[in-house]
């Protein structure tokens, strides 16, 4: 068994893989040419044969979205030929930024057939691997999203004088997985019959041109007395930790989706969440950080909406993690890799021997 455990990460160099680093933890991450989310490049036989004496264990999480079907299939003969085992995360069951599904489908297909481990982040989502698949995904919950310096400032943010709460809906890139009309449509009726309640709509700049029905509906409100709409683009990190921290309660306008880092970004600074139940991600942590809603529809129901919102009217905005929690809780995650990493090995060496 190495004393210190390499791995291959796809992707490497996203905040998540990061965090699953830790100096206290005996694993190190190959360097690899992917950009971002992609996958593509280490998901490829010729690379596991170049960097195989170099690799203990290969793990993707999500990007391999454009990795054509052939090029998986002569990847995983190349791990197999090795003997180096493969770990799938299911950070995505249903890829929240396609309509067309069957290709996500198909490759989840693959990866959970041969995956030597399955992870995922949440007891629903496992759930749902179980009843699909038929495997037992282990669950290890995502670590903290907002660098921990910006976290305790946001744990030291007084609360709003009473009277006054901001709900925020951002439209992101109005991807295939949100419904962003129907949201705002709950939000403005909860409203309308508080006047201690705002709402602030923000919307990407190319809007007009991707949607432009709800562009249209957006701009509209603009005239409302308690409704601000802003334009903003992709933003540094900074800025989002900071928009986060100008709203107190978030609703997200998803309609599918298995995990969501936004949510877990708004759980780092003590905004509340409000999503729909009937997803994963109103499993990531226990009301009042994370509330989960009837539908109404596709939108929220407006009765449990209100409700929600009404309990930051009372009680002020959810208590964050402390940052030694968030750090405590980043280290726990780290090292049950590991662990994970090692028994695999230990089994691959066993089968080889």
């Amino acid at each position: 068994m190495p004393s210190r455990i390499t791995v291959a990460s796809a992707p490497r160099r996203h905040s998540y893989t990061r965090h699953l680093l830790h100096p206290a933890v005996p694993v190190t991450h190959v360097a690899t040419p992917d950009r971002g989310y992609r996958a593509a490049q280490v998901m490829d036989a010729r690379w596991v044969d170049a960097h195989a004496d170099e690799l203990d264990v290969f793990h993707v999480h999500f990007g391999f979205g454009d990795v054509p079907d052939d090029q998986v299939e002569a990847w995983l003969a190349a791990l197999h030929r090795h003997g180096i085992p493969l770990v799938y995360t299911a950070h995505d069951l249903e890829n929240p930024h396609l309509e067309d599904q069957a290709r996500h489908r198909r490759q989840l297909d693959v990866l959970m057939a041969r995956a030597d481990a399955v992870v995922t982040l949440t007891g629903r989502a496992s759930d749902r691997i179980r009843r699909r698949w038929g495997r037992d995904a282990t669950v290890i919950p995502h670590p903290h999203v907002v660098d921990l310096r910006t976290a305790a400032a946001a744990a030291r943010r007084p609360q709003r004088p009473a009277g006054e709460v901001v709900v925020g809906v951002h439209c992101k890139d109005n991807r295939a997985g949100m419904d962003v009309w129907p949201t705002l449509q709950a939000v403005l009726e909860v409203i309308a019959d508080r006047a201690d309640v705002r709402l602030r709509v923000d919307v990407r700049p190319g809007l007009a041109r991707e949607d432009p029905d709800l562009a249209r509906r957006v701009s509209r409100l603009a005239g409302h007395p308690r409704v601000e709409v802003r334009v903003m683009g992709y933003v540094p990190d900074g800025v989002l930790w900071r928009y986060l921290m100008a709203i107190d309660v978030a609703v997200l306008p998803y309609v599918g989706g298995t995990h969501s880092g936004w949510a877990e970004a708004c759980v780092d600074v003590g905004t509340a969440v409000v999503v729909p139940d009937d997803l994963a991600v109103a499993d990531q942590h226990p009301p009042p950080r994370v509330v989960g809603v009837r539908r109404r529809g596709v939108g929220p129901d407006p009765a449990d909406l209100a409700a929600a919102i009404d309990a930051v009217r009372a009680h002020g905005r959810p208590r964050p993690p402390t940052p030694g929690q968030r750090a405590a809780q980043r280290l726990a995650i780290a090292r049950r890799h590991p662990a994970l990493y090692a028994d695999l090995i230990h089994r691959a060496g066993a089968v080889a021997a």
